[in-house]
């Protein structure tokens, strides 16, 4: 299992789970009067969503250059929110045309001593693959 990435930057660094939504179907649906059935158009596939989930890290002398360190990682993916590029999931398969919706990340928390601090933060991105 590999890290899943956007735009060859990883999302998330441990504990990463993506959880690809199914393509919506196009289609025009038309009920006639005294007509049994429907009249039905397809029009191809829509978008997708898929769900990231998973943990940012970042590791240093002390506890705050970890938490500055790990902000630095999450203000580079959070720049990347509304860009189109390629996403590779945690099977390492390719999504072309995604755009990044949103990367929230939830409270941090520091853990290490003696010179080795590790800042973590669980992490949920949302892309939408305009065309699967």
């Amino acid at each position: 299992m590999s890290n899943p990435t956007f735009d060859s930057e990883a999302l998330c660094g441990r504990g990463a789970v993506d959880i690809p939504g199914t393509p919506a179907a196009r289609v025009y649906i038309e009920s006639m009067p005294g007509v049994d059935g429907q009249f039905v158009q397809i029009h191809g596939r829509g978008g997708r969503r898929i769900a990231v989930r998973g943990e940012l890290t970042a590791s240093d002398a002390t506890p705050a250059a970890a938490h500055v360190a790990l902000k630095a990682l999450i203000r580079q993916r959070q720049e990347l929110v509304g860009t189109i590029a390629p996403y590779v999931g945690t099977d390492g398969h390719t999504y072309d045309d995604c755009v990044l919706m949103s990367y929230r990340p939830g409270p941090a928390r520091i853990t290490g001593s003696g010179g080795s601090y590790t800042a973590v933060v669980p992490v949920h991105a949302e892309i939408h693959q305009a065309s699967p």
